[in-house]
């Protein structure tokens, strides 16, 4: 094939491979691909399935003023009401609310007694407290809503529907007016249809709630401010930085490359050579990356764009050792001198990069795949494409003289003193050996994404006034079903109960409140049942307070044969209390009740509480993501040596000499341990992504080895492998140094850890350039 045909088909291949990317491109910010997909333990699991269910859907929205607050609230709720995204709106309990309650409740009284029937069902029919409910009973039909209670009191002389009317009130923090320093809010709660992790649904829903508030307020004076709190605002603050961080750090990088291209080659059209081989390896991993699944994670993105700046080192080393290359040699000819050396280098940093894609983290094993691909199009094509492109003869630049003779010049100086360099690589192993052990591991997973301190202050701010739960700990009981569930909540909350004001814990939030099993309903009727000569004793001590005898037929009725059976979960799906069955969810096959917590002091005290008790767990989420990403952090360790032996043994192979194999290994595993001895002599703090990125280091340090090794007795190759070497860490270096400015934690590490260690690898490679000289 000509070259003409080859320079052809490589554009059209960019061509194709760009308008694909560009029409199916889809990103995504969700933190979830950072948190690990395979964990086996089941406190660990439970804490994950929890990390996107019903409890998490949710937004809530303080909205302050004064009295027109309560308007713009009002007229709020119901322009968001109909969003596709929104699946329910919670305001202040009104008359349709308190009729669909009645509805729920009021014929079922009989099942609601009491949580403890057994005990407190005869207290309540003790003569002394019958006195006393029948003493309330009066005074509330000489109050305002008398007519109301009339109506009720037949079927309910206990006023066991008004403890669950109170009990409603204080779950539906909705509309209620919450002062604060003196200021008055009202409240909003939006159910979520989708995952508050999906932030394309979000940003949409997002927008409207400010744009639509933003209307109000105008509208009524503009006296009414909006805090909102929830995942998913986290979950659209994080995209939002990503993609800003996608835009700057890829300009940035391409910027830093470019301009480091133009200066030693002086040539657009090299630097437009240079760049297409590495930008198809780009689209080509992108592509695969879009094909298998439907949105690619910002993080990705952005790393990918890290490869242009690793890949570009195949056309640097080409170009450079043409340009420098004597006798004329044509491109294909150049390509064949170093073909042995680009491949074991490009072989060992697919591996290097393919070691993250085994990562239990989605997104950093979508990073892995997404570069060894590149890795290996743009190696194929710097063979395959890249010397049609080239023209022959070329003339070195200056710059590429000045370079290579500068740097045969440093070698061959270092060459001739060999104590210096064994000096040098003993003060490398001794950073390594002194710091390693003084490393300060970060395993917290809240210290890898980056959270937006405004979204985060006032989040805390929403939460507070209306005395939200902990977010991240509380307890779950797993069983077989349903009625297993709800009767095993019940005894979690019977055990939580005596620690509640303890200092321990300050309070729970249970399903019990408004669902009993099944058991325990039947368990109220039974007690109910019990009580001897009830319609008697209910006529003795309501006739004495003025009561008609046999006023109370209709609920000693209901008590001996009620009209409807027990309250069933599906009865609450379409109630003003829907958002209790949050609570209840399903788990792997098994069916799990959440008991929330609040101002939580002691876990030990929660798990001395629960001892015994079996499906019964207390979870929190920090403690055990903690222990997680430190369980991988040291696997990825393990890994880490792995790799290194591996890498090792193909270099064994490759030279078949102990010594060379060892002498080209040295950069990247030497270069890799300095920069952790680095890290814990100067306290810099390092966590699981560090040690991932370091097999990196590895995978593009041990280059620098082999070419040094293969160069080291070919005197009219080596300083075009020198400032080869130098350009390539350079461009490396370079991008790197862009990821460690990243607003992400992640991709910090990644940037300091990667770019700090590669160019460590490249300083080594000088004394051992001089000893496989001397070798």
């Amino acid at each position: 094939m000509s070259d003409r045909s080859i320079r052809i088909l490589t554009l059209a291949l960019l061509a194709a491979l760009g308008l694909y990317c560009a029409r199916n491109l889809e990103l995504t910010g969700s933190i979830t691909h950072f948190i690990p997909a395979h964990v086996d333990a089941r406190l660990v699991q439970l804490s994950l399935d929890l990390v996107d269910s019903p409890l998490t859907r949710r937004m809530v929205l303080a909205i302050e003023g004064g009295p027109e607050r309560e308007l713009v609230s009002r007229e709020l709720a119901s322009r968001v009401r109909a969003h596709p995204e929104v699946a329910w709106v919670e305001e202040e309990l009104d008359a349709d609310d308190l009729v669909a309650i009645h509805d729920l409740y009021f014929d079922r009284l009989v099942y609601f007694a009491s949580e403890h029937p057994e005990v407190e069902v005869p207290l309540l029919f003790a003569p002394s407290a019958l006195d006393a409910n029948a003493a309330r009973l009066r005074e509330r039909l000489t109050g305002p809503d008398a007519m109301l209670v009339s109506r009720l009191a037949s079927r309910d002389p206990l006023d066991l529907f008004g403890r669950i009317i109170d009990r409603a009130r204080a779950f539906r923090s909705s509309g209620q007016i919450v002062e604060s320093d003196g200021r008055g809010w009202t409240i909003l709660q939006i159910g979520l249809r989708s995952s508050p992790f999906d932030s394309a649904r979000q940003v949409g829903l997002i927008e409207l709630v400010d744009s639509e508030f933003a209307s109000l307020s105008t509208q009524h004076g503009g006296g009414v401010v909006l805090e909102r709190s929830g995942i998913n605002l986290f979950s659209v603050a994080a995209e939002k930085s990503v993609r800003t961080d996608v835009n700057s750090m890829s300009t940035l990088s391409t910027t830093v490359v470019c301009a480091l291209f133009l200066i030693v080659f002086r040539s657009l059209r090299h630097l437009l050579i240079a760049i297409v081989t590495p930008l198809i390896g780009f689209l080509a991993a992108l592509t695969v990356d879009i094909t298998r699944s439907d949105e690619v994670h910002g993080i990705t993105l952005a790393f990918g764009f890290v490869l242009i700046g690793v890949a570009i080192d195949y056309p640097i080393h080409l170009m450079n050792h043409h340009a420098l290359s004597t006798g004329g040699r044509s491109p294909r000819e150049t390509l064949a001198t170093i073909r042995k050396s680009l491949i074991v280098s490009g072989v060992t940093t697919s591996l290097a990069f393919l070691s993250l894609s085994m990562s239990s983290f989605p997104g950093l094993g979508e990073m892995g795949t997404f570069t060894a691909i590149g890795v290996a199009v743009t190696l194929v094509l710097t063979f395959l494409g890249l010397p049609a492109f080239l023209r022959n003869p070329v003339s070195p630049t200056a710059i590429q003289l000045a370079l290579s003779s500068s740097l045969v010049r440093l070698t061959t100086w270092t060459g001739q003193r060999q104590g210096p360099l064994y000096a040098s690589l003993i003060l490398f192993l001794a950073i390594a050996a002194v710091g390693i052990p003084r490393l300060h591991w970060v395993d917290d997973p809240s210290r890898f994404m980056e959270m937006d301190a405004a979204v985060l202050a006032e989040a805390s701010r929403v939460q507070k006034r209306i005395g939200e739960f902990d977010g991240g700990r509380f307890v779950v009981g797993v069983a077989a079903d349903r009625e297993a569930a709800l009767v095993l909540n019940e005894q979690i909350a019977d055990r939580l109960d005596p620690i509640v004001g303890t200092g321990a814990l300050e309070g729970i939030g249970s399903l019990r409140t408004f669902l009993f099993s099944n058991a325990l309903q039947q368990r109220n009727l039974a007690a109910l049942q019990a009580e001897p000569d009830l319609a008697a004793r209910i006529d003795v001590a309501y006739s004495t307070a003025g009561f008609r005898p046999e006023a109370f037929v209709p609920f000693t009725d209901a008590v001996r044969s009620p009209d409807v059976g027990p309250l069933l979960p599906e009865d609450l799906e379409d109630s003003p209390l829907r958002r209790v069955l949050a609570s209840l969810v399903e788990l792997d096959g098994d069916v799990g009740v959440v008991t929330l917590l609040r101002g939580v002091r002691s876990g030990t005290a929660i798990e001395s509480a629960l001892a015994g008790l079996e499906g019964a767990y207390y979870v929190d989420q920090q403690e055990i993501m903690t222990g997680i990403y430190e369980g991988i952090r040291r696997s990825t360790v393990r890994t880490l040596l792995i790799g290194a032996v591996v890498i090792l043994a193909l270099l064994l192979v490759r030279y078949r000499s102990t010594t060379r194999g060892l002498l080209a290994f040295t950069p990247a595993m030497l270069g890799a341990a300095t920069t952790l001895g680095l890290f814990g002599l100067l306290g810099t703090p390092v966590n699981v992504v560090s040690s991932i990125s370091l097999l990196v280091v590895l995978g593009m340090g041990v280059d620098y080895g082999v070419f040094a090794v293969d160069t080291a007795h070919d005197d009219e190759r080596l300083g075009a492998m020198l400032s080869s070497l130098l350009l390539s860490c350079l461009t490396s270096v370079a991008v790197f140094g862009v990821l460690a400015l990243s607003s992400q934690p992640i991709l910090r590490s990644i940037g300091l850890t990667t770019g700090l260690g590669v160019l460590l690898a490249l300083v080594i490679a000088i004394p051992v350039l001089g000893l496989a000289r001397r070798a």
